[in-house]
C-alpha cells in the first residue's frame, strides 16, 4: 500500500507546469472532476488508516443551521395574535403569518399550523446588542403585512394571524430559512411572490407585476402608469398554487 502511494505521489504533475499547460476547456473541466474523485477518495483511504475513529456527529451550538432550527421551532410554540392588531413592541427577528379564511386558492391551509408566509425583520445595525437598540423593526414589518392585506380587494385582515418572535441580531436569516425550508409557505414561492413588497419607487415601475399582486389587486403601486401586466391570469396563478399544495401537503 504505502509503495503504491509513493507511487502515486511522484506521478502527480506539478501544478504548475499544468497550470501553464495549454488545455482545452472541456479536458480541463474533466481533469478537475476526476482530481475532485481523487482527492475524496484518498481522504476515505486516509481515515481508514487512522486507528482511532471520528465521531459519526459532532454538536456544534455556533451552527447557523442549528440555531436557525432552534428560533424557528421556538417561534412556532409563540402564541397566535390578530394580524390586524399588533401593539408596537421593541425588536427585530422572524414571523409568521397564518390564513383562516374561505379563499379557495389557500383552504388548503386555512386554520392549519402550516404559515402562508415567513419572513425576518434586520435590526438598523448588524450590531445592535439588544431589543432596544434593534427598534421596532419587527413590529413595522407586520404593520406593513397588515396594510398589504387591507389593500387586497379580496382579502380580509381579520382572517389573518401572526406568530413573532424577536431574536438576537444575526440569526433571523438563519431561522427565516428554516422555516421557509419547513413549510414552503406560498407567498414565499415563485408561484405567488410578491407580498413582501411595500412599494415601488418610479425606477421600478417597469417590473412585471408579481403573481401575488395579479391575483389580490389593490395596491397602488402595481397598478401604477408603467407597471406591466403579468403574463399569468389570475386564475392560472390560483392553478399554480394548486399543483404547489398537492406537492407540498400542508402540516395539519
Amino acid at each position: 500500500m504505502r509503495r503504491l502511494l509513493s507511487e502515486l505521489l511522484e506521478a502527480i504533475p506539478d501544478p504548475i507546469a499544468l497550470s501553464s499547460e495549454e488545455i482545452s476547456p472541456l479536458i480541463r473541466r474533466k481533469l478537475m472532476e476526476e482530481i475532485g474523485i481523487a482527492i475524496s477518495r484518498l481522504g476515505l483511504l486516509r481515515e481508514a488508516a487512522d486507528p482511532i475513529r471520528l465521531p459519526t456527529f459532532v454538536f456544534d451550538p455556533s451552527n447557523p443551521e442549528f440555531v436557525g432550527q432552534l428560533v424557528g421551532r421556538t417561534l412556532i410554540e409563540q402564541p397566535a395574535h390578530p394580524l390586524a392588531n399588533v401593539h408596537k413592541f421593541y425588536g427585530s427577528g422572524v414571523y409568521a403569518l397564518y390564513y383562516h379564511g374561505a379563499f379557495a386558492a389557500y383552504r388548503p391551509v386555512s386554520a392549519k399550523t402550516t404559515p402562508i408566509y415567513v419572513g425576518k425583520a434586520d435590526p438598523p445595525t448588524p450590531d445592535a446588542k439588544n431589543a432596544k437598540e434593534q427598534g421596532t423593526k419587527l413590529w413595522t414589518r407586520l404593520t406593513e403585512h397588515a396594510k398589504s392585506v387591507r389593500l387586497a380587494g379580496n382579502l380580509d385582515i381579520n382572517d389573518f394571524r401572526c406568530r413573532y418572535l424577536v431574536v438576537q441580531s444575526g440569526w433571523q436569516r438563519s431561522a427565516e430559512d428554516y422555516l421557509i425550508h419547513r413549510f414552503t409557505p406560498i407567498w414565499n414561492q415563485s408561484t405567488c411572490y410578491g407580498f413582501g413588497k411595500h412599494g415601488d419607487d418610479p425606477s421600478t415601475r417597469a417590473n412585471t407585476r408579481s403573481p401575488w399582486d395579479t391575483l389580490h389587486s389593490g395596491r397602488p403601486w402595481a397598478t401604477r402608469s408603467g407597471n406591466k401586466v403579468n403574463p399569468l391570469t389570475s386564475g392560472q396563478v390560483m392553478e399554480g398554487i394548486a399543483d404547489h399544495y398537492r406537492r407540498h401537503p400542508p402540516e395539519a
